[in-house]
This record gives structure tokens, C-alpha cells and sequence, in this order.
């Protein structure tokens, strides 16, 4: 197992809890938080090596708060639109997936070092 702590913020249960399942076989540390405000509270608080993050619903804001907090945390913003994309690179994310993808590009982008989106 990695030692990365990972952060998955989604108010998506069944996509959150699914994700903590399968990234849980991985590394040793893997918290869930179904909210943007609470995401923020966490990583402050136990400061997450990787949040993954959906950009809906407040995501993106959320995602601003805790690149301005915590810039050495990389963001990487998970959705199933592709049209958050220049606004990912706005936010400072690290990068951008489409949810559903393979598990191993998932895996790849969590282990790549930090680099924004263009």
C-alpha cells in the first residue's frame, strides 16, 4: 500500500463510497466527504496529500479554498462532463479525469507529480 492520504469529495454516495472501496486497496489512508464546505474543514485539518474532487455543486470553489490553503495538496477534479476544463486550470487543479474511466489512469494521475492543468 502507498502511504498517499487521499480526500474523495463527491455528493454523489454511491460514486464516493465506490471510489473509497476500490482506492482503499491501494492506499492505506482514503477519507470521503459529500461536501465542498466540509471538504475544505477536512483538508485543513488533516491536510491530504491528493483530493479528488467533483467540480458540481460548489466543487470548484471548494477546490480554490484548498489550493489556497494547502497549495502542495494536488487537486484533481473528477467529472463526468468534460466542460469544467478551463475552469479546472482556473482553480488550480492538478488535473482533470472523466469519471468512469479506467481504474489504472485514476491510479497514474494520483501518482504523478504535481502539474497544472493548461
Amino acid at each position: 500500500m502507498e502511504a498517499h492520504q487521499i480526500l474523495i469529495v463527491d455528493d454523489d454516495v454511491v460514486f464516493r463510497e465506490g471510489l473509497q472501496m476500490v482506492l482503499s486497496e491501494y492506499y492505506a489512508a482514503v477519507m470521503t466527504s459529500g461536501s465542498g464546505s466540509e471538504a475544505v474543514a477536512l483538508a485543513e485539518a488533516l491536510a491530504p496529500d491528493v483530493v479528488l474532487i467533483d467540480p458540481d455543486a460548489g466543487g470548484l470553489e471548494s477546490a480554490r479554498r484548498i489550493k489556497g490553503q494547502r497549495p502542495a495538496t494536488r487537486l484533481i477534479l473528477l467529472s463526468v462532463y468534460d466542460r469544467y476544463l478551463a475552469a479546472a486550470a482556473d482553480a488550480g487543479a492538478d488535473g482533470y479525469l472523466l469519471k468512469g474511466g479506467p481504474v489504472e489512469e485514476l491510479l497514474a494521475a494520483i501518482r504523478r507529480p504535481a502539474q497544472p492543468v493548461e
